[in-house]
């Protein structure tokens, strides 16, 4: 009897957290994907208490080394507190030893001026779906504008998560922006997927205010100077207009298989 795949990336076990198969790569099936890793990391930083209201206004991820499936402990460090600003520091470590180092500005809410930004329309029901080529696709929603793996240049597409981060904790609209932010490499495609891999070595989103609702908007561009490094930037948005901006340094490699 077939069992049914997993709706969660993680299980909290003990001290730590043991990926499902969901967080399993899309280069190498030994080791975790960006879009599980980048919503672990947000997870742990939305669930840090904070003194007054806080939102998040720079997240940076740093993937020092592929982190293996299985159990990951993590460890926060509050490297500023207040009831201004909260500086965040954040690593995962397997058996003892870090592959990801993360750290997050949060900032007191407050009120001042705005910046107008058009809100969009519901992404259209009959939009193509983007194509993940990933064993998450059956807890991922797109609807995409254009672009996408198959087609080399700039891409747009929505997003939704479905499903848990941390088995029992939905994915939250900040979660799922930060595991959204991952898409741009391969929804700006700069490369062939067939010929080329194009991991990337690190995540960071700017942020002018928190998500809201259930879709997120990415539009991405890749550009390279042919060294073997490619960046990603992309604008980030959900219904009610932009709300910041994520990056990607790409490690360019021939795929080899």
């Amino acid at each position: 009897m077939r069992e049914d795949p997993p709706t969660c990336f993680y299980q909290a076990n003990e001290a730590g957290f043991v990926s499902t198969r969901l967080a399993t790569g899309p280069w190498d099936k030994r080791y975790q994907n960006g879009v599980a890793l980048a919503g672990l990391v947000a997870y742990l930083v939305e669930s840090h208490p904070s003194l007054v209201p806080m939102g998040t206004a720079r997240l940076v991820i740093d993937l020092l080394k592929p982190t293996p499936m299985g159990y990951v402990v993590p460890r926060v460090r509050e490297l500023r507190g207040g009831k201004r600003l909260q500086l965040l520091e954040i690593e995962l470590l397997h058996e003892g030893e870090v592959t990801l180092k993360a750290s997050a500005l949060r900032v007191r809410l407050g009120e001042c001026p705005a910046s107008e930004h058009a809100p969009y329309a519901e992404p259209a029901a009959n939009l193509e779906s983007f194509n993940i080529r990933s064993i998450y696709s059956h807890v991922v929603e797109s609807r995409l504008e254009y672009g996408g793996l198959e087609e080399i240049g700039p891409g747009v597409t929505w997003i939704r998560f479905h499903g848990d981060i941390v088995q029992g904790v939905p994915i939250s609209p900040f979660v799922q922006l930060a595991m959204a932010a991952d898409f741009g490499s391969g929804l700006s495609a700069y490369v062939d997927w067939r010929e080329w891999t194009f991991a990337n070595v690190d995540i960071s989103l700017h942020l002018t205010r928190q998500p809201r609702g259930p879709w997120v908007r990415i539009a991405a561009r890749t550009d390279s100077a042919g060294n073997g490094i490619a960046v990603v930037d992309a604008t980030l948005s959900d219904l009610d207009g932009d709300i910041g901006h994520a990056h990607q340094t790409l490690f360019l490699d021939r795929n080899r298989k």
